[in-house]
């Protein structure tokens, strides 16, 4: 859940009913999405070899034998687009299409085996449930996995057959790197005590990036070895190719995640997001969806390079292919552009045509606010941080809602965690 954060609150304001939600579930909510937010930018730095701590399970090689254990990275198992509308997974173009047994799709993930699918009761990144992952591989066979998180950030390395999350589990953060392959844990490292239970990540070759929480704590995990060391890396968040988008004198930038080093930075408000393959750069307009009814631009940059191209519309309406590209998917048909040229390809698409989703009863829980705080307690983040962190130490009130269900588009390359 970091790019188009002000688009995401807004959906989440517009599909609240009336009359709204108690204040603390949609401080609870806003939480969430600002949490994600903060990890867009951040002081460039150098990565330190303070050796924390490290243990590592290598685990490897299922009991199925149709699925054998990866053992090497490996090429993007395409290069055209990949988006989802409803249940309907497009990949490798709209031409490709498979469908997923479940009631939505959340987000789609590159990797050398084929597109990743996260799904699950209904289309929200963040929260809603359990978390399920199909595999739609190049063939477009649908392999159904193991793996099921709840509220964990994801993250996956188009060259790799892998995607990795982080975990608490008895008090200690666990960082695992999954093999959608052979359908098993391909290594378990256990980095640390920690007090927190959301864990923003990037995988990079052999390195995971991990932030613990709210602390400015990220810690650079060689998950083959199961040794992990503290890093000055701007932010967990997006690492590809061993570059990062962060800030840098005020400005955007994209670092060298090793050694801190400037490799672009430009003198315009927003923040880079990185293509899966960490070529190209797009310039996030801060407040950019706010502009009702006008025409949008933003731009791409070759990080190389520095050279940029211009696209129209909003940056959260284009996603990224595995190879760099950007693609737009409208009702009819979809424009594939090369990021280098701007020059662009169309390929006729029909949008499938799936039954609007019943709406669905949701229960939600806030504090009771403590009489010597008032109301007031809505807007104290202390005290909404330690009932949401500590549900013992306050008391609880719950309420039903309808909330009505939409089918969405999601496009590969755009993860919305976070």
């Amino acid at each position: 859940m970091t790019e188009r954060l002000k688009q995401l609150l807004d959906g989440e304001a517009l599909a609240l009913p009336v009359p709204p939600p108690a204040a603390g579930a949609v401080l609870r909510q806003g939480r969430g999405l600002r949490r994600r937010h903060r990890l867009v930018v951040g002081a460039s730095g150098v990565a330190a070899a303070v050796i924390v701590s490290g243990t590592v399970a290598a685990l490897g090689g299922g009991d199925d034998p149709g699925r054998a254990a990866s053992d090497a990275a490996a090429a993007p198992a395409s290069s055209g687009a990949a988006f989802s509308y409803g249940n309907h997974v497009f990949y490798d173009g709209p031409d490709h299409e498979a469908v997923i047994d479940d009631k939505a799709v959340k987000s789609l993930y590159y990797t050398s085996a084929g597109v990743l699918v996260r799904h699950g009761d209904n289309a929200w990144s963040d929260g809603g449930g359990p978390q399920r992952f199909s595999l739609v591989t190049p063939d477009g066979d649908v392999q159904r996995l193991a793996l099921e998180t709840e509220e964990t950030v994801h993250a996956s390395d188009v060259d790799q057959p892998y995607v990795a999350y982080a975990e608490a589990v008895d008090g200690d953060l666990e960082v695992v790197v999954y093999d959608v392959t052979a359908d098993t844990e391909e290594a378990r490292v256990t980095v640390g005590p920690t007090t927190e239970n959301w864990f923003p990540v990037s995988i990079d070759g052999d390195t995971v990036y991990v932030q613990d929480g709210y602390d400015n704590r990220i810690v650079a995990v060689d998950w083959r070895s199961g040794t992990s060391a503290e890093s000055d890396v701007p932010s967990a968040w997006g690492v590809t190719e061993g570059r990062v988008g962060t800030e840098v004198d005020g400005n955007p930038a994209v670092v060298d995640a090793g050694n801190g080093e400037v490799l672009l930075t430009v003198d315009d408000p927003g923040y880079f997001n990185l293509s899966p393959d960490g070529r190209y750069a797009e310039l996030v307009y801060e407040g950019e969806e706010s502009v009702a009814g006008s025409q949008v631009e933003f731009e791409v940059y070759d990080v190389d390079t520095g050279s940029s191209v211009t696209f129209t519309g909003p940056a959260y309406d284009w996603g990224w292919t595995a190879d760099g590209d950007r693609f737009h998917v409208g009702k009819n048909e979809v424009r594939t552009c090369d990021s280098a040229t701007g020059e662009c390809t169309t390929e006729p698409y029909a949008q499938p045509a799936i039954p609007q989703p019943p709406a669905v009863t949701e229960t939600q829980r806030f504090p009771i606010c403590p009489a010597e705080l008032g109301d007031d307690c809505f807007t104290d983040n202390e005290f909404m941080e330690n009932c949401y962190d500590n549900p013992d130490e306050c008391e609880w009130d719950e309420s039903t809602y309808v909330e009505e269900q939409t089918i969405e588009l999601k496009l590969g390359g755009r993860t919305y965690e976070s």
